[in-house]
């Protein structure tokens, strides 16, 4: 008896401090979870606190949003900012959005609230209404440094590079700041203008660690854009007059000061039913952006024939744009050969073209161009050959999905019978839709179309719909490797050089190094 009255005892003792422990949840390193006789949001608070101290940012923010699911309105203000910030950084951005909301209904004017929202509208692709928000601080405070670099990146994040970078440079004349120093040098990069990239990388001051980390990966942007090209490539082109087409191509670029070289040389070897015929071009080109608003290029080069017309001629073109208020206007003019089918390489066609466009953006990430290009053949044929375009970009980040709309007209002075495509009045009407997405090593490049089109040429006046579209298959080998395949196809009676429905695919390789 007195044995089982100690067995009794010592159950009683240990079953409690069990039971508790398991209802309580206490895993055996003796810290808390949310099944104790703390509230489960306390908890989780505490641990988001720990997780965020170490910069475990993912962590901190999965608990952070289970206590603003159970307790966010009874939280102070300031408290819940500080939240919806660490779950922005950890890719809760959903919810972020969702608590930043929540606090500016009920406090309109909450600046840090808004700003925060624009920065987290803008990191999740939703880079119209980030604008908005950002508009609506820099209204409550004008010229407000932090919503202006929120404004800047939204523009960018949507490659609207030409918006950004004065947005980042109205910050940066009043006093320095890393975030709009740091969207200006990638501005700059993307738009081409590598001096203006540079130089701004260089005026950056990192004051702490991450922001060293950002000014060595943009370094490293730079780095990359800027090394040497070597860029070889084939294509098959064939058509419905049985024109057939093998073109090679070897080109190298690199840079010397603001600006960029390039060397290139492109083999031709056509044939048809009754004739083979070969054309080689070497040129050397060059351009510079030196600042946002100029850009000025140029191309020198010979073009020689295998065939019964053997012969060389020079090529060329010169060509500048400059931006005019929010848009740009450019001119050209070049000189080529037609080496697109085995006739055109025999006959030895030349033409100088003298061409003009003007470009302008439109509210809601949409684009109006309008060009005119005037040619003048070696064989007394002459041309003219007017477009207008619109193009709108959807408000998503990734794929990047653009629509456009093109008419184009395009006359010349009489059939030459030279080989090329010599309509009288041909219109068309255009629609297409590009898609650009990349992801891991792997990106495309996709652009399907469709139109209607009307000329006459040798008696007829053919009309009717068109389809066509050309893309890009691409991956990134290694780091400095790119494989690229690549093909288009068309009925678009303007689109090839004869006139003739065809096809065309091909392979290339780029290298930096």
């Amino acid at each position: 008896m007195p044995r089982l009255l100690v067995a009794l005892v010592v159950l009683l003792m240990v079953f409690p401090r069990s039971y508790a422990a398991e209802v309580s949840g206490t895993p055996p390193g003796g810290v808390r979870t949310p099944s104790g006789g703390e509230e489960p949001w306390k908890v989780h608070r505490k641990l988001g606190d720990e997780f965020a101290a170490k910069g475990d940012y993912k962590n901190a923010a999965a608990n952070y949003r289970k206590v603003l699911s159970d307790a966010g309105p009874s939280l102070a203000t300031g408290e819940r900012i500080r939240m919806a910030t660490v779950l922005s950084w950890g890719g809760e951005l959903k919810a972020a959005i969702r608590e930043l909301e929540s606090i500016l209904r009920a406090d309109p004017g909450n600046l840090q609230a808004r700003i925060q929202l624009a920065r987290s509208l803008s990191w999740a692709g939703e880079t119209a209404e980030a604008i908005l928000e950002a508009d609506k601080a820099l209204a409550d405070s004008p010229g407000n440094p932090d919503a202006l670099v929120v404004k800047g990146n939204a523009f960018r994040f949507r490659n609207d590079h030409r918006s950004a970078i004065p947005v980042y440079e109205s910050v940066l004349a009043k006093k320095e700041n890393f975030d709009a120093r740091l969207g200006l040098s990638y501005a700059c990069l993307a738009g081409g203008n590598i001096t203006c990239a540079k130089e701004s990388s260089r005026k950056l001051a990192p004051e702490y660690p991450y922001q060293e980390k950002e000014r060595k990966s943009l370094n490293a942007e730079i780095d990359r854009v800027t090394r040497p090209t070597l860029v070889a490539g084939y294509s098959r082109y064939r058509d419905s007059d049985d024109n057939r087409l093998d073109r090679y191509s070897l080109s190298t670029g690199f840079r010397t000061g603001a600006w960029r070289w390039g060397i290139g040389y492109l083999y031709t070897d056509a044939r048809d039913p009754s004739r083979n015929a070969s054309d080689q071009e070497l040129s050397l080109s060059a351009e510079s952006r030196p600042t946002d608003w100029l850009g000025v290029g140029g191309t020198a080069g010979v073009n020689w024939t295998a065939n019964d017309n053997s012969g060389s001629h020079f090529v060329g073109s010169v060509r500048t744009d400059a931006k005019v208020l929010d848009g740009r206007i450019g001119v050209s003019v070049a000189r080529n050969v037609f080496a697109e089918t085995a006739q055109l390489i025999e006959n030895g066609i030349r033409f100088t073209e003298i061409a003009s466009y003007v470009e302008y953006p439109l509210p809601y990430r949409s684009t109006v161009r309008a060009s005119y290009a005037f040619r003048d053949y070696s064989d007394d044929n002459r041309s003219d050959d007017w477009q207008g375009s619109i193009r709108h970009v959807f408000d998503v980040k990734k794929p990047v999905v653009a629509a456009g709309y093109r008419i184009r007209y395009l006359d010349f002075q009489r059939e030459s019978g030279g080989g090329y495509f010599d309509p009288s009045g041909y219109l068309s009407h255009r629609v297409e839709l590009s898609v650009d997405y990349e992801k891991g090593k792997g990106y495309v490049h996709l652009v399907p179309f469709v139109g209607y089109q009307s000329y006459r040429r040798q008696g007829d006046t053919p009309e009717g719909f068109f389809l066509g579209g050309e893309g890009v298959i691409g991956a990134h080998v290694t780091g400095s490797v790119a494989l690229e395949l690549h093909g288009e196809g068309s009925d678009e009676a303007s689109r090839s050089a004869s006139g003739f429905s065809y096809y065309q695919a091909g392979v290339r390789v780029k290298a930096r190094f």
